[in-house]
């Protein structure tokens, strides 16, 4: 009797607010869900705040959010969440008794764990499903260039990998989208249950990109890179200034021979797709 492979199941998980729908998605459906192999089963879910109003004040960022902004998500599966209770449910005044790592009054802090929390909320969601892989997604990221076919290849040896984009790391890992394997993702999406443990081992306030580092350092989870970049889209359409080069906000010598690792990984993945 002749088996049958696999079918690979790849999970797409959108997370946080949809601030600019009509510019982000349909870099997202050409640059993130046009590059999932064909043949595979995907399922898409999405855990985001209904708000009226986006207000950041570290960006100078405020203006109403349209509801039009959550029309591609409707065929999916999630929620749609108000941010009432989010931060109690994680402690939040504790998380301010630690510092504000920003200096803006704990605004930026408050936003990350809203966020934290959207990503823990969307990854319990998908668990059931089991995937192969997960992508998570920003939806308020313009998408300039595509995820690399190659890493869906070889599910099984790529389980516990993680391919971060290989920018804006700020002495951690860059968080603002990955493709995870099955061993690592809850690592990455969970990781706001790992704040506390993150602030006593090191010393530091919460910061989102060193959060990320550890939280995937203790799960053993094997860090590559994504060469995909990506732009933040404000509120009025207007895209943030980004810098995609992988030396800016490197940090210590240690997160440099982090850096080479990550990369010598993404290499040897290469040359067993090819």
């Amino acid at each position: 009797m002749v088996g049958t492979e696999r079918v690979l199941k790849v999970a797409v998980a959108f997370f946080g607010i949809p601030r600019n729908s009509a510019i982000c998605f349909p870099s997202i459906r050409e640059n993130v869900l046009g590059q999932i192999p064909a043949g595979s089963e995907v399922q898409c879910f999405y855990h985001l705040y209904k708000i009226d109003e986006v207000h950041n004040p570290r960006s100078g960022e405020r203006g109403e959010l349209s509801t039009d902004n959550y029309a591609p998500f409707s065929t999916m599966t999630g929620q749609l969440h108000s941010t009432e209770g989010v931060l109690e449910r994680w402690d939040f005044e504790r998380v301010k008794s630690l510092g504000d790592t920003w200096a803006d009054g704990y605004a930026s802090l408050r936003n990350l764990i809203y966020q934290l929390n959207s990503l823990h909320t969307v990854t319990e969601m998908m668990e059931p499903f089991d995937p192969d892989f997960v992508v998570f997604v920003r939806p308020d990221n313009f998408y300039h260039t595509a995820l690399p076919a190659y890493v869906f290849d070889h599910s099984v040896a790529r389980r516990a990998n993680a391919y971060i984009p290989d920018w804006q790391w700020w002495g951690g890992l860059n968080d603002r989208f990955s493709i995870c394997g099955r061993d690592a993702y809850r690592a990455y999406g969970k990781r706001i249950e790992r704040i506390f443990d993150f602030c006593q081992a090191t010393g530091r306030k919460l910061h989102s990109e060193r959060l990320l580092k550890y939280a995937l350092q203790q799960s053993g989870v094997k860090v590559c890179t994504l060469p995909t970049t990506a732009s933040r889209v404000r509120i009025d359409g207007a895209f943030a200034e980004e810098s995609f080069s992988p030396k800016r906000g490197m940090g210590k010598r240690e997160n440099r021979y982090f850096h080479l690792l990550a990369r010598w990984r993404t290499y040897i993945d290469k040359r067993r797709s090819a």
